[in-house]
Formats: structure tokens, C-alpha cells, sequence
């Protein structure tokens, strides 16, 4: 098992050089939807992060230096190109659903089951591997855990985290975003996944197997074929209302995107000049991603609070009591404003940058 010899590395790059477009717009819903920041903010502080390590622990095998080592050396090469600068737990379970996560609040770890290890090749095992890695590059591991919580426990966690009989009217509205969410962000960790292992045949060659596949046939998948079916999945409902809802309504309950579209998505991906960028050196680095969503950002609110967490350092409106990014508390924070936000202070009218006006006036009667 073993990746390129001129395996590229991209220090300091950001997931936003890679992100999917659908995640990006999915992930800034997923953190206005109401109640979800103390939900999440819940289940990190109360069970999620004691109860992956109990499992794991007792009912797992960890890859490490001394246990499985070739797939371990591998596993942190793709950290490092993926510049993932805390290395989460990799566990093996014997497990026979085809499935592979990443779980955790501040300590990650990715599991992949040995049923899914047994339809792989080794270069797309690392491709599965690499995509779990893209999720944690993506800090899409906390509503990952959400999502879970939410389908191994209901409603009955929501109503412990949430006052006066909220968690079943909640419910529905998180399972909603948080799949609409989880399906987005899969296309990202695809991307991640060909970042990390530069293999685009062993990517789009995972994914296909994820559609059907099995080892006693004996001849491998055909990549064109595969994308000729996503083709065809999306012609469906084109001339007929009655498929489009029948399509929409099999969709929404769906955790991840259909692996023909992904195959499809990244076989195009990898064609990109967008990708040939980044081989080349030209990406986004962490911090800059930053810069942008301060710089023009729009708020609902004439200012608004900028999170003092400086892993996030984000604007959420002034109403907020909370950090839609993050979930921080944002009591004493630095107050922006809502047009260009540029730190203004308490008592002014108009920012001194931008002249937006930041406090408005009743109107009399």
C-alpha cells in the first residue's frame, strides 16, 4: 500500500480552496437554523465526546505506529498534505456495513468498517480514508456528530438540551438542515479525498463501489458507465412533475449525495483548472478565508458581534446571543458593523468607515 512518491503537499491551505459550493451555502443555513447552536453546544459538553471514546475504545482497533503501521504511515502522510494539523484516532471495526465516519467535538476520530475495507483496493482504501480526513479539514465533524445523535437518539436528547417542550418542534427542522447539510458536505470531502491521495482513478473508483459492487465478480467497474448512469438520474423529471417530486421526495431523506453523481462530480472536479490550481500551489491558505467573510459581509442588524473565539472570529448579527458559526458565547463582544464590518463602538450613530447608519432612530407618532 502507498501513495505517489511525489506525493504534493499544500501547506497552510484552507478547505475553503477546495469547498464545494453547495456545502458552502449549506453550512452558513446549517448555522441559522433555530435552537441547533444549543443543541450542539449540548451534546459536545454532555455525551457525545465520553461516548465515541468508551466505543472506540472497547470495540475497535486503533491504527498506530505498532498496529497496522503500513496503513498508518500512509494515513498520516495524507494529514500532512491535507495539512490537518491535529491528527484524529484511526480505528478499524469489524463492522459489516459499507461505511466509513469521522465523529468528535474536540477530539476526532474516523472509523471505517472492515466490511467497507474488504470491496477496496488499497488506493481506495486511502481514497475513503482521505475523504474522512477532508471532513475533519472541513470542521465538519460537529454537526456530523449532531446528525448522529440525532438518528440514534430522536427527539428524547433535543428535549433534555432544549426548555419548555421545544426538542419535538425543533426536531424536525434540525434532521432537515442537518441532512440537507450532510449530503453537501460530501462533495467537498471527495475533493478532499483527490487532494490527498492526487489519484483521481482510486477516488471515482471508491465511490463507484459505494453504487454496487461486488469482489466475486471478478472484473472491475467501468467509470464511464457509472457516469453515463448519473447522467441519466439527471435527466430524470425532466418531462414529468410526478418523477421530479417522486426524485425529491427518495432525495431528502438521503445522508449522502447518490455515489453515481459523485463519481460524475469528481471525475469533472479532477479535470478542473480549479484543481490543476492547487497541484500547482495556488489556493487559498488558512486565514484568508477570514478576511473575506469580514470584509463587505452583510448582516440583518445595523451592527453586529464579532466572535472572540480565534478559531472562528466571525460576524453574527447583533441579536445574537451566541455565535452562528460556532456557538461561543458572544457577551462583551466586540460590536461591528453590519455593512463593512469594521469594529465601531457602543455609542456611535454612523460608521466611520463605510457611513452606515448604525443605530435607528424610532420613528415618532
Amino acid at each position: 500500500m502507498a501513495l505517489k512518491a511525489d506525493l504534493k503537499e499544500f501547506p497552510n491551505i484552507s478547505h475553503t480552496a477546495f469547498q464545494h459550493q453547495a456545502d458552502r451555502q449549506a453550512t452558513e443555513s446549517l448555522k441559522k437554523v433555530p435552537l441547533l447552536p444549543t443543541f450542539v453546544r449540548f451534546l459536545s459538553e454532555k455525551i457525545a465526546e465520553r461516548y465515541m471514546r468508551i466505543k472506540h475504545t472497547s470495540s475497535s482497533i486503533r491504527v498506530g505506529p505498532r498496529q497496522y503501521p503500513s496503513l498508518y504511515k500512509q494515513y498520516v502522510r495524507m494529514a500532512q498534505v491535507l495539512d490537518v494539523r491535529k491528527l484524529p484516532e484511526l480505528h478499524i471495526s469489524t463492522d459489516m456495513q459499507i461505511n466509513a465516519f469521522a465523529m468528535g467535538m474536540e477530539n476526532y476520530s474516523i472509523v471505517v468498517c472492515s466490511a467497507l475495507i474488504d470491496i477496496m483496493t488499497e488506493d481506495e482504501l486511502l481514497a475513503i480514508i482521505g475523504h474522512e480526513l477532508g471532513h475533519v479539514k472541513c470542521d465538519h465533524v460537529l454537526y456530523n456528530s449532531a446528525a448522529n445523535a440525532l438518528r440514534n437518539f430522536g427527539t428524547a436528547m433535543i428535549e433534555q438540551a432544549l426548555p419548555m417542550g421545544l426538542g419535538q418542534v425543533a426536531s424536525l427542522g434540525m434532521q432537515l438542515a442537518l441532512l440537507d447539510w450532510s449530503r453537501k458536505a460530501e462533495l467537498s470531502c471527495d475533493r478532499a479525498a483527490l487532494i490527498a491521495t492526487q489519484n483521481p482513478e482510486a477516488v471515482a473508483g471508491a465511490l463507484g463501489k459505494l453504487a454496487g459492487y461486488s469482489k466475486h465478480l471478478g472484473e472491475d467497474l467501468n467509470r464511464e458507465e457509472v457516469i453515463a448512469q448519473a447522467e441519466k438520474y439527471e435527466e430524470i423529471g425532466e418531462d414529468s412533475l410526478i418523477d421530479k417530486m417522486m426524485k425529491l421526495y427518495v432525495f431528502v431523506q438521503e445522508t449522502h449525495p447518490y455515489p453515481t453523481v459523485r463519481v460524475k462530480e469528481i471525475t469533472q472536479y479532477a479535470a478542473s483548472s480549479e484543481y490543476e490550481n492547487i497541484l500547482n500551489g495556488q489556493y487559498r491558505k488558512l486565514g484568508e478565508e477570514t478576511r473575506l467573510k469580514l470584509v463587505g459581509a452583510k448582516l440583518s442588524t445595523p451592527r453586529g458581534k464579532l466572535c472572540d473565539n480565534l478559531k472562528c472570529q466571525q460576524v453574527s448579527s447583533e441579536d445574537d446571543s451566541f455565535c452562528t458559526y460556532c456557538s461561543a458565547n458572544l457577551r462583551g463582544a466586540q460590536l461591528v458593523c453590519g455593512n463593512c464590518s469594521k469594529p465601531v463602538d457602543e455609542g456611535w450613530k454612523i460608521c466611520a468607515n463605510c457611513g452606515n447608519q448604525l443605530i435607528v432612530e424610532a420613528l415618532g407618532n
